[in-house]
């Protein structure tokens, strides 16, 4: 297994194969550089369920879904289906910069088709913005106080659930 890679290497993968099946090759290494409780990465058993992860070393948690509307056994069919990173723990993807990052840069890395980050939101307490990327992904930013720097990044994606082994380079 590929454990040589850095922790940039292994947050900039899963951030490219959040919502992709086809994941059965790459899924095991990512779990044993994670650490993830529970170390049965995918899942031996098929499930309809959800099944949910956590890194307490890396500060990372994931959820896996099946890609089909039949439990799934076949590790290809489990789908990266949620990635939440502490960013005080791991570097963060798309350029993002933990420390200094404002909303209006973190627009410019990402999209600036976005959700919430309106001062109603803001002084509600409420300090993520969702930007939707151009490829169905979607990266929740929480902003730490005063929104400068990040606490961590949610990413998911909508509707499609791509093969990450039979997408073209130039989509990722």
């Amino acid at each position: 297994m590929p454990l040589w890679k850095s922790d940039v290497e292994w947050v900039a993968e899963a951030a490219q194969r959040i919502g992709c099946h086809g994941l059965g090759d790459w899924l095991p290494g990512f779990s044993e550089w994670a650490e993830l409780t529970p170390a049965a990465c995918p899942p031996s058993e098929p499930s309809c369920v959800p099944a949910h992860y956590a890194s307490l070393s890396r500060g990372l948690r994931m959820r896996l879904r099946s890609a089909y509307a039949t439990p799934a056994l076949d590790p290809e069919h489990w789908v990266l289906h949620e990635l939440e990173i502490d960013a005080a723990r791991l570097p963060l993807p798309f350029g993002l910069d933990a420390g200094r990052e404002t909303p209006q840069g973190a627009r410019r890395k990402l999209s600036a088709d976005t959700a919430f980050g309106r001062s109603a939101d803001l002084r509600a307490g409420r300090r993520r913005i969702i930007h939707f990327l151009a490829d169905g992904r979607v990266v929740g930013v929480d902003f730490k106080v005063p929104m400068l720097g990040i606490e961590s990044v949610l990413l998911q994606r909508v509707v499609a659930m791509p093969d990450f082994r039979t997408m073209r380079e130039e989509a990722r």
